[in-house]
């Protein structure tokens, strides 16, 4: 964009089309502090009631000096408050005008005067200082070096004490018994008891040598299982498997009907010399 189309468009900035947009939209990229630029694109919005509108408006009350200016020219019909001059002034003070990210700032020192610095005293007060910490240094040194020393001397004493009650046990445990005289006494009565010796002998009571087992008698009905009957059967003792079963009735009502079958069986093979 030539500097005949920015005034142009400055002159009738509700004609701005909409590659003039994109052009002042790239003109502020690049010189963000371009107020000319900035209250036109700022208008145009104003104009179309575009949506930017408010982004627009925070950013050029942050880049233009005066706000009012900005205010009129944005409510009124034609761009007549911003001059043909102020815009070709700010153009030449934008492109003369280096971009600067950070600026850092520099120190600024002083020289003192030689009689200002001659009239401070010259008195030594870090050596003092210097002297009074070591000299209190060495005083507490010492001191912990004493408190240490009487502490070794001490745990090594009592180190002394300890192995001489381990060397020698039989001290401890007098000076236990001694402390406890029910636990003497005791000791008295087993060592007592040690001495004799005495000895458990077998009672001389009367023990009788009759068999006990022959004076138990068995019931042989209580012996009888069904298991054993069928082992009478197997082994053709018939005489005794139908017995076995008629005992077994006897024991087990509820189940005298099956015990009857079995001997009817038994009893068929019986007649049958099976």
């Amino acid at each position: 964009m030539t500097l005949k189309e920015f005034i142009e468009i400055l002159e009738k900035p509700n004609q701005i089309q909409a590659q003039q947009m994109h052009e002042l939209e790239e003109i502020l990229l690049e010189y963000p502090y371009f107020q000319a630029a900035r209250v036109l694109q700022l208008k145009k919005f104003h104009t179309e009631q575009n949506y930017r509108y408010n982004k627009a408006l925070k950013l050029a009350a942050v880049h233009v000096a005066n706000r009012s200016v900005l205010y009129d020219f944005i409510h009124s019909k034609s761009g007549q408050h911003l001059s043909e001059a102020e815009v070709i002034r700010q153009i030449a003070l934008q492109k003369t005008t280096p971009k600067t990210d950070f600026v850092t700032p520099t120190a600024t020192y002083q020289k003192m005067p030689q009689k200002e610095m001659d009239s401070f005293p010259k008195e030594e007060i870090v050596p003092k200082i210097y002297g009074s910490f070591t000299d209190n240094q060495e005083a507490d040194a010492i001191a912990a070096k004493n408190q240490v020393s009487q502490t070794d001397l001490h745990s090594f004493s009592q180190w002394l004490k300890t192995i001489s009650e381990v060397g020698n046990p039989s001290k401890q445990e007098e000076k236990h018994v001694e402390e406890n005289p029910k636990i003497a006494e005791k000791f008295k009565l087993i060592d007592r008891f040690l001495e004799t010796n005495p000895k458990i002998e077998p009672s001389r009571e009367y023990v009788s040598n009759i068999n006990l087992a022959n004076e138990v008698k068995t019931d042989p009905h209580q012996l009888m299982t069904e298991t054993l009957a069928q082992v009478y059967v197997k082994q053709r003792k018939y005489k005794q498997a139908i017995q076995a079963y008629e005992i077994l009735i006897l024991k087990n009502p509820e189940k005298s009907g099956y015990f009857a079958d079995q001997i009817r069986t038994i009893k068929n093979l019986q007649q049958n010399n099976l």
